[in-house]
């Protein structure tokens, strides 16, 4: 209990006066003591890993991971991210993943080849004739002189049969024109191979081979090949069909046109 002593006299505090007394020594000591203030709490500085998106006030997450369990709860799944399957294992080219080798029975057969592609072996493997020119006169004519032009290697050629599963695949090339370069003419034309008598394939010079680089003109010809191909076989894509026109050219042969000089005696 708090009194108040005045002048020697003990203070009752049930007195009035004594309440006011009382009152203003509680409000003196109140004013007296440090203020307290509720300040919010400063949290330590906070290191999350790399792969945590958070933040120091919020809620992390890891990616593929689950939720921890409460209090005497049961937490959440882990490890819930998208998981790769593993590589096919025992498969060959033509058999696709997810096929389950049943033990056993055989594995399914590969796959037939396309046509086009066994076509494609085929040509790469034909072998065309070397062409070799010849004239008559050999080697060197005269101007306005008919000389007679022909080829070796003008022939049919056809590949060997290839044969994959049910289908045989082969491919036929057949001449059908020589196309010369005499050096005075590039285009002259022959339906045939030509022969030495130059009924079917011949030409007449206007101008000597003088001016010529060597003295002589450089010819070649150059055989074209119809080229087809046939599929026989019960997994052919199609029957056949056509791979265009091949170009063979001959090496460039020497061929000299002279003058023919007359005398006429003075």
């Amino acid at each position: 209990m708090l009194t108040v002593r005045r002048e020697g006299h003990q203070m009752s505090p049930h007195t009035p006066a004594g309440r006011r007394a009382a009152t203003a020594a509680l409000t003196a000591t109140a004013l007296t003591m440090p203020l307290l203030v509720s300040a919010p709490a400063q949290a330590a500085p906070c290191s999350l890993p790399n792969n945590v998106v958070a933040n120091c006030n919020g809620t992390s997450h890891t990616p593929g991971s689950g939720g921890g369990g409460g209090g005497g709860g049961t937490g959440g799944g882990g490890d819930s991210g998208p998981v790769a399957p593993p590589p096919p294992e025992g498969l060959t080219p033509d058999e696709a993943p997810g096929v389950v080798q049943v033990p056993g029975v055989a594995a399914p057969a590969p796959a037939p080849p396309a046509t086009a592609d066994l076509v494609a072996t085929a040509r790469a493997s034909a072998r065309f004739p070397t062409v070799i020119v010849h004239t008559a006169p050999k080697n060197k004519t005269y101007v306005r002189l008919r000389t007679s032009l022909w080829v070796e290697g003008f022939k049919d050629v056809q590949t060997q049969p290839i044969t994959f599963g049910a289908q045989k695949v082969q491919l036929t090339a057949k001449p059908s024109s020589v196309t010369w370069d005499l050096g005075e003419t590039k285009d002259l034309v022959c339906d045939g191979a030509g022969s030495k008598d130059g009924k079917t394939c011949h030409y007449a010079y206007k101008r000597s081979s003088a001016s010529q680089p060597g003295g002589s003109y450089k010819i070649t010809a150059t055989i074209w090949w119809d080229v087809t191909w046939t599929c026989e076989g019960a997994e052919c894509d199609s029957p056949g069909g056509s791979l265009g026109r091949n170009p063979v050219s001959s090496a460039p042969t020497p061929l000299v046109v002279s003058e023919i000089q007359t005398n006429t005696g003075q």
